[in-house]
């Protein structure tokens, strides 16, 4: 009796077992069955917006590899990986496609600046937090790309009709941003002005010695004197603290 009801038992839980298996399969099979979560199929806006942006990093690669004497439209359809038909979509010539590049590095220049001045860092030392904005591009590769255009741009008038405008909407953008802060730290309009170009311009001539004399050890010296300089001209520069301080 012990051996049958033994029996049955096993039975039972087998078929149970069986059962569950079964319903698993079947719900396996129901999932299977239904269509895929489909992903939003992307516009053409924004598989062009990819193209450009493939095309724009794959131009900034050439030309710092290359120079501009080096870039063809072909070169860069191929860093991007696209056919130089698909290229030709978007920028027609290689002044379209250079001008477009150096636009893109004129945006991440102000990218850079925007992070920097609204860090607790610029408003703790305002000309040291300048002086990092400028070292970030100067010192970097958006320096060497724009270098290369301006360089041709300077005998090309066409081309610098083109860039010119990139350059000086940057270029106003950023000192009425840094002229701020500077007010903010204490100094008159004339005083922010004069302060931002000396030192805009302190690092540019480094930028461009650095391009044969790597002399990083030194630059940072100077560097360090010119801010001792300026809190000696300014002592409310060096004891400004950022609000809540």
């Amino acid at each position: 009796m012990k051996k049958m009801k033994k029996a049955q038992h096993t039975a039972v839980a087998k078929t149970r077992s069986g059962a569950a298996a079964a319903d698993d399969a079947q719900a396996a099979s129901e999932l299977a069955s239904q269509p895929a979560s489909k992903k939003p199929r992307r516009t053409q806006e924004d598989r062009s917006r990819e193209a450009r942006g493939k095309i724009l990093a794959a131009t900034i690669d050439v030309l710092m590899q290359r120079g501009y004497g080096g870039l063809t439209t072909k070169e860069v359809a191929k860093h991007a990986g696209i056919s130089n038909g698909a290229l030709m979509h978007h920028y027609a010539t290689k002044a379209e496609l250079v001008v477009a590049a150096t636009a893109e590095v004129y945006e991440e220049w102000s990218r850079r600046g925007q992070r920097i001045a609204k860090s607790a860092k610029a408003m703790e030392s305002p000309v040291e937090g300048f002086i990092d904005v400028c070292l970030s591009v100067y010192f970097d590769w958006p320096f060497i790309t724009a270098l290369e255009v301006i360089m041709v741009a300077r005998t090309d008038e066409e081309l610098m009709a083109k860039v010119l405008p990139v350059m000086e909407q940057y270029r106003a953008t950023t000192n009425q941003l840094w002229l701020q802060v500077f007010r903010k730290a204490g100094m008159s309009a004339a005083e922010a002005k004069s302060v931002l170009n000396l030192t805009l311009n302190i690092v540019r001539g480094m930028a461009v010695n650095r391009l044969w004399q790597k002399d990083e050890k030194s630059y940072r010296l100077y560097l360090k004197d010119w801010i001792k300089i300026v809190q000696g001209q300014f002592p409310s520069l060096a004891v400004h603290h950022s609000p809540g301080q």
